[in-house]
């Protein structure tokens, strides 16, 4: 194994990135090029055994957007209510995926995109 493929198994990267959101323009494009950088990155890095994913969140509580959700409680009663598990999720959250894919559980994946949005992409139900 080369030293790039044990620095892919003792450190095992994952990129993270937002699924949606109403930050700008920059981020958009940001975040659509890490979208179509990983599958790519996947099939390059594969032949040295380092796996490439990334995590694309949705709703979290963040200071991202100057903080917004922390500072007003009604409009993140009312943003709650359009995500079908009902409610912005808390950055602990994401811990769990990202252990996973640091994880030998996640030894045969690679290329993937995992959303991780409380259903926002499925549409609203209520």
């Amino acid at each position: 194994m080369t030293t790039l493929g044990q620095f892919a198994i003792a450190g095992r990267p994952a990129l993270v990135t937002g699924a949606a959101s109403g930050i700008g323009l920059a981020y958009m494009p940001a975040k659509a090029g890490v979208l179509h950088m990983v599958p790519h990155a996947a099939l390059e890095l594969a032949e040295y055994r380092i796996r490439v994913n990334a995590i694309a969140p949705g709703p979290f509580i963040t200071n991202i957007g100057g903080g917004w959700v922390k500072k007003d409680p009604v409009a993140k009663a009312a943003f709650d209510k359009t995500i079908p598990l009902g409610a912005m999720a808390q950055t602990r959250q994401i811990k769990p995926l990202a252990l996973l894919l640091a994880s030998d559980a996640s030894s045969f994946m690679t290329g993937a995109h995992v959303v991780i949005d409380g259903g926002v992409q499925l549409g609203q139900l209520r």
